[in-house]
């Protein structure tokens, strides 16, 4: 049978949407941005009966850029423009549970470390070139901090991933440079460069996958070997995640609204194309429990709900 993909629900939002998690084991998502008076919205929908209920919102001061969810507690950590990073009980949202200067500028990326055998951690990238790890136990104070040489260089994606039995995290810079940080270690194992700045790093195994301002790249770490792929060209990609059950299938989000999903063993071409808006697509995220179920936003103030069949 061939893959084919669909989008299942719109939503429409009152503030621009900037980050798109699921919650694991849930219908439910979260979704964090900024209104049209530069303060913050983090709002928690619910899926059934093909439509998004809200179930809670809550406005900040400071427009929110990312989040993740902290799986272990079920929280939910965001990083804003004001380089503050906070922690919130999705079941009530009156106050963070935690909420402290991170960054001395704004944290354009964070990314979870869900591992039972290790402490729940968080990374988190800055436009103040610096790169902080954070242990949940106590979280107000950074457990690693990795500077650059080239302080004032924009971090813009972080992902945490294992190589060869090695806690690491990919880091991609605004410059093009990709480097992977051993965290157990304290060293820079490896780097690489792309032509354009690095919006997007999805980790799987030994190979990195790299959405730029211009392109996206399949990367193998061992090798070096850099795959550029085909999607729309003299667009940001705005965002690249695999499918959690099948790591082989990925989907790159593309800044003139398109998905374009590829099978990793024969990357030569998208598998699958399906255009959701007009708008930049700028984040997706794969439901971690139920396969093909994908949640994405764009700059048109929507999210969108849709399902990729048949892989």
């Amino acid at each position: 049978m061939s893959i084919t993909s669909h989008c299942l629900v719109k939503q429409d939002l009152s503030f621009t949407p900037y980050d798109t998690k699921w919650i694991p084991c849930s219908s439910t998502l979260c979704t964090v941005g900024a209104t049209s008076n530069g303060t913050g919205k983090i709002a928690v929908y619910g899926l059934g009966d093909k439509r998004l209920e809200l179930k809670r919102e809550t406005e900040t001061n400071s427009a929110v850029r990312c989040g993740t969810v902290t799986e272990q507690a079920r929280n939910f950590a965001t990083g804003d423009f004001d380089g503050q990073l906070q922690i919130w009980d999705l079941q009530r949202f009156d106050i963070p549970l935690t909420s402290f200067k991170a960054h001395e500028s704004i944290i354009n990326t964070i990314d979870s470390l869900n591992q039972a055998s290790e402490p729940q951690e968080l990374v988190t990238g800055s436009r103040d070139g610096c790169i902080k790890v954070w242990d949940m136990r106590q979280p107000e104070k950074a457990v690693l901090t990795v500077k650059s040489k080239q302080s004032s260089k924009d971090i813009w994606a972080v992902a945490y991933g294992q190589l060869k039995g090695h806690k690491v995290i990919a880091v991609g810079y605004e410059d093009g440079d990709i480097k992977l940080f051993n965290v157990n270690n304290s060293q820079y194992l490896w780097e690489t460069k792309v032509k354009d700045g690095v919006c997007s790093v999805d980790f799987v195994n030994d190979t990195l996958r790299v959405g730029t301002l211009s392109g996206a790249f399949i990367i193998d770490v061992y090798s070096g070997k850099i795959t550029e792929l085909m999607c729309s060209q003299d667009t940001t990609l705005w965002s690249v995640r695999h499918i959690p059950q099948q790591p082989n299938y990925f989907t790159v989000a593309g800044g003139d609204g398109n998905l374009f999903t590829f099978d990793q063993t024969s990357p030569d071409k998208p598998i699958d194309t399906l255009n959701l808006s007009k708008h930049p697509v700028i984040s997706l995220d794969w439901h971690k429990d139920k396969k093909g179920l994908f949640a994405c936003s764009s700059l048109d103030q929507t999210i969108k709900i849709g399902m990729i069949q048949n892989i």
